[in-house]
């Protein structure tokens, strides 16, 4: 049985910020587990990124916002006969938790990170194509080549002060991805548009396809509507075209 794949296509800049930060520390996670040099590179490079999109003075804000926002409304559900309390009530700890660590988190740790001379060189080249080469930034060569649980060590070090922001960033979109079940739907001749409740917040779309399909969806969206195109693509080297037949998928639509 083929697996399915998930695409999602945020609705607004906040929830595109949280996805690319999701994605940046998956892929330090599985960089910093591989003994390669070039792995490495892999990690430190997630890092800088990591570094760049929380460099907000304001992210911690919107991040408490967000917590707050969804501790709110779950908490308006305690009404509802249908809710199981038990685990509305261990959620809400959970937000509890999440926004003591953020209120906890030292910035001035976050910005000594930013300031260390060797990553800040290191980085700085990184913006260049091929700038981290060996002969532009020595110390990066030298790093490189030391032992990998010593290269390991001070990822971790490094990333260390972003571990409650990175919490939040966790909880949040599962409460937004928790908040929809997925329901088959047919893209007509690869076309698919829905109207959206401007009253109601919509956070994200997620459309769910086997694997082996052979055509794939470009998702856009707006506060007022969203539209699915499904593409054939068989060869990469080919221009993708909107497919002609029938498409059957599911679609999740979440807006807590």
């Amino acid at each position: 049985m083929s697996q399915n794949v998930c695409y999602e296509q945020p609705l607004n800049e906040r929830v595109r910020a949280l996805l690319r930060l999701e994605y940046l520390f998956q892929q330090v996670d599985h960089a910093i587990e591989n003994p390669s040099a070039w792995d490495t590179r892999v990690a430190l490079q997630a890092l800088f990124d990591i570094l760049t999109l929380s460099g907000r003075n304001e992210f911690k804000r919107e991040l408490l916002k967000e917590l707050d926002r969804h501790s709110m409304t779950l908490g308006r559900l305690r009404q509802m006969p249908e809710v199981d309390s038990a685990m509305l009530d261990r959620v809400l700890a959970e937000i509890g938790e999440v926004i003591q660590r953020i209120h906890g988190q030292d910035n001035q740790t976050q910005d000594a990170i930013r300031q260390i001379d060797f990553l800040s060189v290191a980085r700085a080249r990184s913006h260049m194509p091929g700038g981290s080469c060996q002969f532009d930034v020595p110390a990066l060569h030298h790093w490189l080549a030391s032992d990998h649980p010593a290269r390991v060590r001070h990822l971790r070090e490094w990333l260390a002060p972003f571990d409650p922001m990175r919490a939040a960033i966790a909880l949040i979109l599962r409460l937004i991805r928790d908040s929809a079940t997925p329901k088959p739907e047919i893209a007509a001749r690869g076309f698919f548009q829905r109207a959206l409740d401007s009253g109601t917040p919509h956070h994200l779309i997620r459309v769910f396809m086997p694997a082996d399909k052979s055509c794939f969806p470009e998702i856009s969206g707006g506060k007022h509507r969203f539209t699915i195109r499904f593409l054939d693509q068989p060869d990469p080297n080919v221009r993708a075209v909107q497919s002609t037949a029938d498409v059957a998928f599911e679609l999740a639509c979440c807006t807590i």
